[in-house]
């Protein structure tokens, strides 16, 4: 495939991956999806980072395979989100939770920090202007320690809300 129809497929596909931000799946394979889905972003995102930070010292890394990448993480990242607000919606006993409001507020960040890299990222595949191109390489450097900073953060707030749910069920049946 042509490297102009590459770029071309990859902005489609990144506009076309915000179709999936209200989306909210609550389920598959009968267990709920956040638990499933977040297994992606929790590894694709620092992966992104770090080959953003890559990107860096070989601009050449920045390009179409970046970009493509960053356009499947975020819509990993929206379906995880999505799922996890499913997800939210069926555990009425989390509402109000300082930890899980803590969870959910990471959440959004990764959603946004990666609708902006992924926009940063297509970005560098057009812009020719020196000026232009340093700004967005800064930006996608910035954005990416941000999403894989909340990524972690998130991660870690809902492994918490988990296990501490676990621990509450032991010691009450003891």
């Amino acid at each position: 495939m042509e490297l102009r129809t590459q770029k071309t497929v990859i902005a489609v596909a990144a506009v076309l991956s915000l179709v999936l931000w209200p989306v909210q799946i609550s389920s598959a394979f009968g267990l709920p999806a956040h638990p499933l889905l977040l297994h992606v972003p929790v590894v694709f995102v620092p992966i992104l980072g770090i080959a953003v930070l890559v990107g860096i010292a070989k601009p050449s890394l920045f390009g179409t395979p970046l970009a493509a990448f960053a356009v499947v993480t975020l819509a990993a990242t929206l379906l995880t989100v999505g799922a996890g607000e499913a997800f939210l919606e069926s555990q009425p006993r989390l509402e109000g939770n300082p930890k899980m409001k803590d969870h959910e507020g990471a959440g959004e960040t990764v959603r946004f920090c990666m609708v902006l890299l992924t926009a940063a990222l297509v970005g560098l595949l057009y812009v020719k202007h020196r000026v232009v191109t340093t700004i967005l390489k800064v930006l996608a450097v910035l954005l990416a320690l941000s999403a894989a900073g909340f990524t972690i953060r998130a991660g870690h707030l809902g492994s918490s809300l988990v296990w501490e749910d676990q621990e509450q069920l032991t010691e009450s049946s003891k």
